[in-house]
């Protein structure tokens, strides 16, 4: 059962999508040149919709609801990642620059870093040192990105262009 707070943001946050209902207007979809995949250890789902960037930015607590307008032009994509089981892992965005598809942002739950991870040693003269390295999730991200422009080259050549 959800607390009272939690359903009272659930309706602020879906007013306007009822509004837009009541006025018979369909909700804003787009395509996408990548269909939901499995990527390593994660599922990878492309938010193709005002209400599905709504939803990921209130559970994942992100601003990707601002990007609509950006998602609806093609300038912009954002994709959901997920385990395996379905739990959200990540939100990523990526944009279209001078024509290809470029990583933009990959953060966690309320905008955690989920890309690198530190770890710590003890060097040579038994000294702690901190050190980082990129987590498997960097890698399936920027997987996603070299996707899109492998797809958009298809349908570019596919097209003629």
């Amino acid at each position: 059962m959800i607390s009272q707070s939690t359903a009272d943001e659930l309706n602020v946050l879906f007013a306007a999508e009822l509004s837009n209902a009541a006025s018979n207007k369909k909700p804003a979809k787009w395509p996408c040149l990548l269909p939901q995949r499995i990527i390593g250890e994660y599922r990878i789902t492309p938010l193709t919709s005002g209400r599905m960037l709504k939803s990921e930015g209130y559970l994942m607590n992100n601003c990707c609801r601002d990007y609509i307008r950006q998602c609806e032009n093609l300038e912009y994509c954002i994709f959901s990642v997920r385990s395996l089981t379905g739990k959200r892992v990540a939100t990523l965005g990526i944009a279209i620059a001078q024509g290809h598809w470029v990583f933009d942002q990959c953060y966690g739950p309320s905008n955690t870093d989920v890309l690198e991870e530190t770890y710590e040693y003890l060097d040579e003269d038994e000294l702690i040192q901190v050190d980082w390295r990129q987590t498997e999730l960097y890698y399936a991200v920027h997987e996603v990105v070299r996707l899109m422009n492998f797809k958009g080259n298809i349908s570019r050549s596919e097209h003629g262009n």
